[in-house]
């Protein structure tokens, strides 16, 4: 019967289908064989006849960001080093001693002691230069290298022996590292009489948070309407900007929807309104600096006609990195690469 005859072709052309699909997927994998075999060998020549140090490791972390390189201008490969201040970014809080550094005359001096800091408390001032962290001396090292050093765990000291030109004498002095948060909030002020207004640099964990004590504090010198200014705002994690979406959008209201080959990741985000805000007035300011989760933001408060967007043409980033994270209910999501912090 005809049925029987369909069915027959069907079934032919899903196995034949299957043998295709196999066949692609093994000439696939039999290439990329080919190209590891030719970079093996490729390090192998490097590191068998190159007159000076090449470590295999860095050899490879070089090969990585070529390739990552060569695909668009928003994946880039992010060492260890790296990736370590990036988590201080995105959590937006470290452990360390409070201090901002420059490098003169081949070592770290201290330029800036933030107030309360566990550097103020110990004693420690501005000008004084670092040379030693523990027994190893700071000379020749960078920025990143010392703050890294200076960083740990919260509660227990780091020894430091310091230079004091202002007094010519040489101290060894103990600071206790303590929780420092970085702000995510730079600005919360009033600008008219009923007109509150807030400056978000960037989004990490802390931000909404930030966000919520700016509120409560305009809020008791009156405020009526509010202005958020995203200036400069690179971006950060996309659930921050999800989040402080929620405090102005309705129960249902979309925020922003997630496309991407990897099931888990695709989702689309929508307003439980269980933190609205009272129905204030709202203006966003951008520029062509606003990307990312900022872009995130201020689309869904536009979207949803929410707010009034006020400024230049935002960067135009759609695309979301996701990083893994320590076990918990759930992995970190950024929508950029925030700005790396290398003061301890």
């Amino acid at each position: 019967p005809k049925s029987r005859r369909s069915v027959s072709v069907i079934l032919a052309a899903v196995v034949a289908g299957g043998f295709i699909a196999w066949g692609t997927v093994r000439a696939q994998a039999e290439a990329i064989i080919d190209e590891l075999k030719l970079f093996s060998k490729a390090m192998g020549v490097i590191l068998e006849g190159y007159v000076g140090e090449a470590p295999s490791r860095q050899l490879l972390y070089q090969a990585v960001k070529g390739m990552l390189g060569s695909l668009d201008a928003y994946s880039e490969f992010i060492d260890p080093e790296r990736y370590e201040l990036l988590k201080i970014s995105m959590r937006g809080e470290y452990a360390g001693i409070g201090v901002r550094l420059e490098i003169i005359d081949r070592f770290p001096v201290i330029m800036e002691v933030q107030t309360g800091s566990a550097a103020e408390k110990a004693g420690l001032h501005v000008n004084d230069k670092i040379l030693q962290v523990g027994a190893e001396s700071m000379e020749g090292k960078k920025v990143p290298e010392v703050a890294a050093l200076l960083r740990g765990e919260a509660g227990v000291p780091v020894n430091l022996t310091i230079w004091r030109g202002a007094t010519q004498e040489k101290l060894a002095i103990a600071v206790v590292r303590e929780i420092i948060e970085i702000p995510s909030v730079r600005d919360t002020r009033m600008v008219g009489r009923r007109v509150g207004y807030v400056w978000i640099l960037d989004f990490q964990e802390n931000t909404a948070a930030q966000f919520d004590r700016a509120i409560d504090e305009l809020t008791k010198q009156g405020m009526r309407a509010l202005i958020i200014d995203l200036r400069n705002n690179e971006g950060g994690l996309m659930p921050q900007a999800v989040e402080l979406a929620e405090r102005f959008l309705p129960q249902g209201a979309k925020i922003v929807s997630v496309e991407s080959k990897i099931s888990e990741q695709r989702k689309e985000h929508i307003s439980t309104g269980n933190k609205m805000l009272t129905d204030l007035p709202l203006v966003i300011l951008v520029n062509e600096l606003s990307a990312s989760a900022a872009e995130i933001f201020s689309a869904a408060m536009q979207d949803n006609r929410r707010a009034k967007i006020v400024g230049m043409k935002t960067f135009g980033k759609a695309s979301l990195a996701c990083f893994p994270s320590p076990p918990g209910p759930k992995p970190h999501e950024a929508t950029t690469n925030p700005n790396t912090n290398a003061s301890p």
